[in-house]
């Protein structure tokens, strides 16, 4: 990728990713202060936090698979036999995640991140460029990556942020040994406590910062489109659990790698960026298996197998017992390491019993199909005999034989006496959990430590755990912008309580412009038109002059866009002026947004002209487009005028529409306002005919000017019961209310908003304002 030229007509969409989060642990964090950027950006409204679903399996391979290719369940759990090579698969190995990418590449629909970067994901996802992916860390593409020179040259440029990274990295070994420590004291390995401490500083420390400096390169760059994933909160809550205080302090450096990377993006000068945090699953606090039993899982499955028609075979697994999550592989991984298995040999599918359970999810695969009353039979015995918390069954009619020590249950029938009725996706995760029984690479039995009536389980030796259908792993959390959530909440309404993996892909597309053809997105609007309330605003524009300078049409279209309003009058509107690049901003602006418009000069000087702009979705018709007062050179006053539309939706009532631009004089602006309501303008309009009036009116509530309009029509902002106005001039500091929208008594208001992102801070000096509408 090359160093851009000029400015980027679309905007760019950076998607963080802190691993493991729970929306509950994500809002502990927030009331301890443990990310103070991102409850900043809340509390200014920048962003709405809402939950994520993560599905079953609740693992990040499966989580991304959606998310980057619209596929549920693309594996069964982070650890399982692929029956038609016959492998086990990690997925943090790169041959693994390798071999199931290419698969969702025939599945799956166009990658998410095509033509952009990603970072410490599972899969490249379509990225021009991807660094610590599973992929990335095969040792043949380290290897084609090392160039001695140029990594001697990077070093010397940035050597400062390379010392930054080595003191971070000296603080957190420090605190790691500390840790170690307690450790110790807690009568945890000391081996496993020492081994881990490298594999901290690497994974949550050197990671992170490493992901946060390639971002920063990248918004310079004007990459469109950029994941990267955030690892050290779900590291240090496999090992210690999710609400640990070594977890939540991992989540300090975090929200600073997410300030650093919103504020450059917020300054890109080449591209405007969007923001989304999320996270892809949460973490139980779990109790390890080996701990609760004193022995291994692999041992207790192999004792109930010991009899009946699977005796005498041997049983396979992969035992780390003192390896705690999946730290340690991540960590082989980074260093170009082979990966670990204190099992024996290569797995027998054909004749051993295989059992994988990384996490409290697990699959056994057996060698020979056995009769339905002697899997029953297995089940029991490994719910009685093992302790197994759940162990699950399909069915050949589709159903799920479940058994937990409470009895025996049908899914989805008993969705409540297996799942626990307070679940908080009862009726979602019941319907992924029967699915996944039902996946091509799942066992013939599934056992999982999740138990709603106790402490769940997880098979390896971890303190938090995740890939179970339990109510805290499955509900991660998801920051949406205020633009993105109303295109979200209008479009998908089935998000009002949650998202999940295929909705944040929907979203992403959509922001990026690549979700399908303009007929499929005019039939959707139309299908909002008829089931929302109509939505108007009213924006001075400052000629797309931000507060920074820049003439950005496109940037101002953006901050329109993200009310995904009606009809909008825009005032302060070039075209075809030196001061302004020469551009045709309302028609930029139209272009961008999509809709039909009409511009009104009160300014013109050969090529160069300056006035008002109406844009629609809905077909209109104009009526008049003129002069309220003309100009008066003596008094330094300009013309000012009003566009007068009857807007005509289709399968709606029509209503008349009106922008408006008053001048700076007091007693001018009595002038245009009862210009404005004379026989010229308004006066002829009947009283049974709907009427909006928008605009810059620089003038505030008490004034006459305004109060003249209030004889005939309503504030909108003083309509809505409970609501308190809010003022629009500066965008910087807003303290003047002299931007209205006013409405004739046949519309009900419905609310009033405003952005204060900092986007529409920066984008002109007046903050928009817009209002929903129901015509009665």
């Amino acid at each position: 990728m090359k160093l851009p030229v000029g400015e980027a007509e679309h905007p760019g969409l950076i998607i963080l990713q802190i691993d493991g989060l729970s929306r509950s642990q994500f809002e502990y964090a927030i009331e301890k202060g443990n990310l103070p950027f991102l409850s900043k950006l809340m509390r200014r409204g920048h962003f709405t936090l809402e939950s994520f679903y993560s599905g079953v399996p609740s693992t990040t391979p499966a989580v991304q698979g959606e998310i980057f290719y619209g596929v549920r369940a693309a594996v069964p759990g982070f650890q399982f036999l692929h029956r038609e090579s016959g492998k086990v698969m990690r997925m943090y190995e790169a041959e693994s995640a390798a071999a199931i990418e290419a698969e969702l590449r025939e599945r799956g629909e166009q990658p998410l991140l095509e033509g952009g970067c990603g970072y410490s994901n599972i899969y490249r996802a379509g990225t021009a460029f991807s660094r610590y992916c599973s992929q990335d860390l095969a040792s043949t593409e380290l290897v084609r990556r090392v160039n001695p020179l140029k990594w001697l040259v990077l070093g010397l440029v940035y050597l400062p942020k390379l010392l930054r990274m080595a003191g971070l990295a000296l603080l957190e070994f420090a605190i790691a040994l500390a840790d170690a420590v307690k450790g110790f004291y807690e009568r945890e390995n000391v081996l496993s406590e020492l081994i881990f401490v490298p594999a901290r500083v690497v994974v949550c420390i050197l990671l992170r910062e490493a992901i946060r400096f390639r971002i920063l390169l990248d918004i310079e760059r004007g990459v469109p489109v950029i994941h990267g994933n955030f690892l050290g909160y779900d590291e240090q809550s496999h090992r210690r659990g999710p609400r640990s205080a070594f977890a939540h302090w991992t989540l300090k450096g975090i929200d600073r790698a997410i300030r650093d990377i919103f504020r450059a993006g917020d300054h890109s000068a080449y591209r405007d960026y969007e923001v989304i945090v999320h996270s892809d699953h949460g973490q139980e606090h779990t109790i390890p298996y080996e701990r609760k039993y004193g022995r291994e899982l692999h041992s207790a499955v192999a004792e109930v197998f010991s009899t009946g028609p699977m005796a005498g075979t041997e049983v396979w697994m992969r035992r780390r017992s003192e390896l705690l999550g999946d730290t340690m592989g991540r960590f082989r991984n980074l260093m170009g390491m082979q990966s670990d298995s204190v099992a024996s040999g290569t797995p027998q599918p054909e004749s051993q019993i295989i059992v994988t359970a990384m996490g409290p999810l697990g699959h056994i695969y057996l060698p020979r199909p056995l009769a339905s009353e002697e899997l029953e039979n297995y089940a029991l015995e490994l719910v009685k005999s093992a302790g197994v918390p759940l162990v699950l069954l399909p069915q050949e009619d589709g159903t799920v034989r479940a058994f937990n020590g409470r009895g025996q249950w049908s899914l989805p029938t008993h969705a409540a006496e297996v799942l626990g009725a307070s679940h908080p996706f009862l009726a979602e995760v019941t319907q992924d959990l029967v699915a996944l029984c039902f996946h091509p690479n799942a066992g013939n039995l599934l056992i999982s430590g999740w138990d709603p009536e106790g402490e769940p389980l997880s098979f390896p030796m971890e303190n938090g755990a995740h890939c179970g259908p339990g109510s805290e792993e499955t509900r991660g959390f998801l920051l949406v912008p205020d633009r993105i959530r109303r295109w979200h909440h209008a479009r998908l309404p089935a998000t009002g309580t949650r998202v999940r993996g295929e909705d944040l892909r929907k979203i992403g597309l959509h922001f990026l412009g690549r979700d399908g053809t303009r007929e499929e997105r005019v039939a959707e609007r139309l299908q909002r038109d008829r089931e929302l309330p109509l939505r108007v605003m009213t924006y001075n524009i400052h000629s797309c002059v931000g507060l920074d300078g820049k003439v950005r049409p496109e940037r101002v279209a953006r901050v329109i866009n993200h009310f995904d309003p009606d009809i909008i009058a825009v005032q302060e509107v070039d075209c075809h002026r030196l001061r302004s690049r020469g551009y045709d901003q309302a028609q930029l602006i139209a272009d961008h947004l999509r809709m039909t418009h009409v511009f009104h000069a009160m300014f013109e000087e050969q090529r160069e002209r300056y006035g008002i702009a109406l844009f629609s979705r809905h077909p209109f018709t104009t009526i008049r487009a003129d002069y309220l007062t003309e100009a008066d050179p003596r008094l330094f006053r300009e013309a000012r005028g009003a566009i007068w539309v009857k807007v005509e939706p289709e399968g709606g009532k029509p209503f008349h529409f009106v922008n408006t631009h008053f001048g700076l004089g007091r007693a001018e602006r009595v002038r245009q306002a009862d210009e404005l309501l004379g026989e010229r303008w308004l006066g002829t309009v009947p009283a049974d005919e709907p009427v909006v009036v928008a605009g810059d009116f620089n003038s505030g509530p008490r004034s006459r000017a305004l109060q003249r309009l209030r004889q005939r029509f309503r504030d909108v902002q003083l309509a809505v019961p409970g609501h308190v106005p809010i003022p629009t001039f500066s965008s910087a500091c807003p303290l003047l209310r002299i931007d209205h929208v006013f409405v004739s008594e046949h519309f009900t208001v419905e609310g009033v908003d405003q952005p204060f992102s900092p986007v529409a801070r920066i984008a002109s000096d007046h903050l928009p304002l817009c209002a929903e509408l129901t015509l009665r």
